[in-house]
């Protein structure tokens, strides 16, 4: 789909009129789940094979008693069919209900549903924010209701549950893994991720399916479990062709990223990693990137930070070649050029990056310096892994010299002095 419409959680059906889903898409998708096929429809609606195929073809079905029976034969929520939910639960003019409770029912689902995805987008937002603090308990609290929630659903709901627990497991693994390496938060951290991996798979939903993939590889990375880094995003490339922008661009950086370690014999490696970071950075100058269901949020900072990162990671292999420690400070000044003001969760990363960068060139004065600001940007999230990840550059440091005073100063900002 080309737009997020407001269907998407019943299904991935195509517009029709008006502001209404194709009702021929919509009628089959319901059929399936209660007939096998149409001779059975065509049996119990009492209409020849004739005019289900009809109706299953049809963008719009005008005639308002035909939606009125469909919708309760096939129990398909009445706003697909634009109809008003009275027409479809009272038996007749007077206000006698045929179930008083269920339209209740049915009306709560779905504000829940509502109120689940705005929280969704508020979890993103938090995240780009760099406002772990806040969110992180909100988000775990709501995924043990998610799930159980999921497994409760009406069949006919199921689909639309399991695709937004999937876009849950995706955003509360992004933001656990900041807290930290130890073995139960990994263990969590891993096992959200591959339920992701898993609904999407179910789901037969290539978007959902890739954006887990993503998801995973850039765990794995963070894990250090580099094989498994790059099987899960050649899953995805293989698959990233039919996906939006945004996850495009997201899963070719992330290519580069998990193989760029492999390349210390690999030119042809190298030169396909090459391609993929200029495939993003084309498809960022492009522009007019829509948004997709991965909430992911390109642009060229993100880009040229990434070439810088594999940059430094050819600069590690071919210690001898400057010219990559080189092109990655030039991709580094691009990318805190570029930087966008309002995503202040990618400061803690860009400064890491950058002190990294620092300690490559032995500057251990700006290694040093730029590494305070990473110590003091992970602490306004509340993120331990930056934290740990500052502890390992002082001690990176501290193994170039052991008397410079600004790595001292790094050191008791860590409390290690």
């Amino acid at each position: 789909m080309s737009e997020l419409y407001w269907w998407r959680r019943y299904g991935d059906f195509s517009p029709g009129s008006g502001i209404l889903p194709h009702m021929g898409e919509t009628i089959s998708h319901y059929r399936k789940q209660r007939y096998p096929t149409q001779v059975e429809f065509a049996t119990a609606s009492g209409y020849n094979l004739r005019t289900v195929q009809e109706w299953e073809t049809t963008m719009m079905i005008n005639d308002h008693e035909r939606r009125i029976l469909l919708a309760k034969l096939l129990r398909i929520p009445p706003a697909l069919l634009g109809l008003d939910w009275r027409l479809v639960t009272y038996q007749d003019a007077t206000g006698h209900v045929t179930d008083p409770l269920s339209e209740v029912v049915g009306l709560l689902e779905e504000d829940a549903y509502y109120q689940y995805e705005d929280m969704l987008i508020m979890g993103w937002e938090c995240l780009y924010a760099g406002k772990l603090l806040e969110i992180a308990p909100r988000i775990e609290r709501r995924l043990h209701k998610l799930i159980a929630i999921t497994k409760q659903a009406p069949v006919s709901q199921q689909e639309a549950w399991q695709y937004l627990l999937c876009q849950f497991y995706q955003l509360h693994t992004g933001i656990m893994v900041y807290r930290g390496a130890d073995e139960s938060n990994k263990k969590n951290v891993l096992h959200g991720s591959k339920e992701a991996v898993r609904l999407a798979t179910d789901l037969e939903d290539n978007e959902l399916l890739v954006a887990s993939l993503f998801t995973s590889s850039q765990l794995h990375m963070d894990y250090d479990n580099y094989d498994l880094a790059q099987q899960a995003i050649q899953g995805a490339v293989e698959r990233v062709e039919h996906v939006r922008t945004p996850l495009k661009v997201n899963v070719y950086l992330s290519a580069a990223n998990a193989n760029a370690m492999y390349t210390a014999h690999d030119e042809t490696l190298e030169k396909q990693i090459q391609r993929w970071l200029e495939k993003a950075l084309t498809l960022v100058y492009k522009g007019k990137i829509e948004q997709d269901s991965s909430f992911l949020r390109p642009n060229l900072a993100a880009v040229h930070h990434e070439k810088a990162r594999t940059l430094m990671q050819f600069s590690r292999l071919h210690p001898t070649t400057k010219k990559y420690l080189k092109d990655a400070r030039n991709e580094l000044n691009m990318a805190w050029k570029a930087f966008p003001a309002e995503l202040a969760g990618w400061r803690m990363h860009f400064c890491l990056t950058e002190a990294k960068l620092f300690v490559a060139e032995h500057d251990l004065e700006g290694g040093a310096r730029i590494g305070i600001q990473a110590l003091e940007a992970a602490r306004l999230m509340g993120s331990k892994r930056g934290e740990t990840e500052v502890a390992t550059l002082y001690h990176d440091l501290m193994g170039l010299s052991k008397t410079n005073p600004y790595v001292h100063n790094l050191g008791v900002q860590l409390g290690i002095f």
